[in-house]
């Protein structure tokens, strides 16, 4: 991201556009809501609508709050949703590069929009991250995300970008803080049930308690989780975690003592990933199985 690109097209501008181009008349726009001329000097950028309107004029659209954003910003994901899309598009930490270039691109955003509390975190999480991959410093990781933690620790309630956090940094702390951490995330969870990407979230979370269980040498808790996470997965149709998943197991079952198991599930993973072109998470699950498995023979 060399340069932030600015949003081109106005509310009112978008509005009208959207308006025009589906041959709406105004009439079906302003009636029972707004005058004419209110409308008018919506469309013309006269004066700024408020949320109430705004929501009941895009009904009358037929166009969800995202696709306007979408439209307004010429058909292209906004500068936040391509970076939040970024982070959330990272499936292991392995690819470092991937992840130092995506903390360049937020803090470059971050120069020119400094009041972005979602970023900040992100930017807060993938120091952290690095922090683990390139130094093996969990306790530098955990100083980095405690704040996050303090603060949403301190809410009522937990919202989707608070849960969403959560589940990016829980494994960075103590076991006990972090299986409370995650204890928490799943009741929180619990309201955003049908929420978009609420089972990819929820998948992920388990995935990583099982890893964290089995660093710590927990197999028997760590299987659990990943059991749990391969029938949701499976269930849910998310094939990359199930693979990533199915290899984890592999793991944990080679360790505690079932080799013949454990390699025909890691076996499974690695040609499942590699089927569906996912060499770099083929190399990853290898990568683990080596880190765990090969150094106890």
């Amino acid at each position: 991201m060399k340069a932030v690109l600015l949003m081109l097209k106005t509310t009112g501008m978008t509005i009208k556009e959207i308006r025009v181009s589906k041959n709406i008349k105004q009439e079906e726009i302003y009636t029972n809501l707004i005058s004419r001329n209110v409308l008018w000097q919506i469309e013309n950028d006269k004066i700024r609508t408020n949320y109430e309107v705004l929501k009941e004029i895009l009904k009358r659209l037929n166009v969800s709050f995202d696709e306007f954003l979408y439209i307004q910003n010429n058909f292209k994901s906004t500068p936040i949703q391509e970076l939040e899309k970024r982070y959330n598009n990272i499936y292991t930490s392995i690819e470092i590069d991937i992840l130092i270039n995506l903390k360049k691109d937020i803090e470059t955003y971050l120069e020119y929009h400094p009041s972005n509390p979602l970023l900040t975190d992100l930017l807060k999480c993938l120091s952290a991250i690095i922090a683990i991959e390139q130094e093996d410093n969990f306790a530098k990781a955990t100083e980095i995300v405690t704040p996050i933690w303090d603060r949403i620790s301190k809410q009522n309630d937990w919202y989707w970008e608070d849960i969403q956090i959560m589940s990016h940094i829980f494994y960075m702390f103590e076991q006990e803080t972090a299986l409370n951490i995650c204890k928490e995330l799943f009741n929180k969870l619990s309201n955003y049930r049908k929420f978009h990407n609420a089972d990819r979230l929820e998948i992920s979370t388990l995935l990583n308690i099982a890893t964290m269980l089995l660093d710590k040498n927990n197999l028997k808790e760590a299987e659990k989780y990943i059991n749990k996470c391969i029938t949701l997965a499976e269930e849910k149709k998310y094939f990359i975690q199930w693979a990533y998943a199915l290899g984890t197991k592999g793991i944990l079952k080679t360790l505690s003592a079932k080799t013949q198991e454990g390699q025909q599930l890691m076996d499974q993973s690695i040609r499942i990933l590699e089927t569906i072109n996912q060499p770099n998470l083929s190399k990853a699950i290898q990568a683990d199985y080596n880190k765990y498995c090969m150094q106890n023979n």
